[in-house]
């Protein structure tokens, strides 16, 4: 047996034993964070070098007033992100993967740890809410909303599911879904080891980084059975739907940070963040946990590689 065969036997030992330890390990099952005892007015609401619109010229002619204010707007964007790609991507994903027809593991194992996601997801969007709540109102910035559509990541999947219906279009959208589950983590860990910021923002994410780490394990054994039950035709529809995902999340987002820009009286256009965005590498997605997957189902690396070049 390889030793990444290895490692997917034991995971499957370790979804029984993550079902089984939800209640002790989840931020659903803990007591509420008090927000408003985490936050300091004094700290910025997230990091400045996280902000492309602070890269701009004429960004360095903004006073602190302006900067911060564009700095809590983008901790709003930020959840606002967070919390589509939950309820966009990530809770259909599992609703599908609870149904009849589609071939994945069918026991009281994967019943429960599917429930069990959808419940956390939905305390994360919750999570989110609360906190850019907090925020709306101690910063006065109540009006600044982004719908679910204005991330690229979303258009990705949209884009990818167009003209396609049926089991078709179910494996697109459960192939996107494991692209976030098992790279989110390093999307998240951004802000959770960010210890310059609102101690509230940076817990609440972190929170939510550590009920990730599990969920990376649910969709692998999940999506793992699924691919196992697919035929050729179907399989490769999988994994360029996968490579699509995973670009998708390494697009950069325009009109969002607009928005954000305006809160600081920063007018700026889409055109100057895609030329910025396209002078600089595309930033990394840590693929470490798809990587298993991809060795015990004999798919080559370079699905992975060729998206992070």
């Amino acid at each position: 047996m390889t030793a990444a065969r290895e490692v997917l036997v034991y995971e499957r030992d370790l979804l029984v034993q993550l079902t089984l330890r939800w209640g002790k390990r989840v931020a659903v099952k803990k007591d509420d964070l008090d927000l408003d005892g985490h936050f300091d007015a004094a700290l910025p609401d997230f990091p400045e070098h996280l902000v492309p619109v602070l890269a701009l010229p004429g960004a360095d002619r903004l006073d602190r007033d302006a900067r911060e204010r564009i700095l809590s707007a983008a901790w709003i964007a930020y959840n606002a992100k967070t919390a589509a790609i939950e309820d966009e991507i990530i809770l259909p994903a599992c609703r599908l993967m609870l149904q009849e027809r589609i071939p994945v593991r069918r026991d009281d194992v994967a019943f429960d740890a599917l429930h069990q996601t959808i419940i956390d997801e939905h305390y994360h969007i919750l999570m989110c809410h609360n906190a850019v709540g907090v925020t709306r109102r101690r910063r006065d910035l109540a009006d600044v909303r982004f719908a679910p559509g204005v991330w690229s990541v979303v258009q990705g999947l949209q884009a990818a599911r167009a003209g396609l219906s049926g089991f078709d279009r179910d494996i697109v959208d459960i192939a996107f879904s494991l692209a976030a589950e098992t790279t989110i983590s390093g999307f998240l860990s951004t802000l959770a080891t960010a210890q310059d910021i609102q101690p509230m923002n940076r817990i609440t994410t972190d929170l939510h980084r550590r009920d990730e780490s599990g969920h990376a394990v649910v969709f692998r054994v999940l999506c793992g059975s699924l691919y196992r039950n697919l035929d050729g035709v179907q399989r490769r529809m999988f994994r360029e739907a996968l490579i699509t995902g995973l670009t998708a999340f390494r697009s950069a987002d325009l009109a969002p940070w607009v928005t954000v820009a305006a809160q600081g009286g920063f007018e700026i256009d889409t055109g100057q963040l895609r030329e910025w965005a396209a002078s600089r590498p595309v930033p990394t997605r840590d693929t470490g946990p798809l990587q298993l997957l991809l060795d015990d189902l004999g798919i080559s690396h370079d699905l992975v590689d060729m998206v992070q070049r």
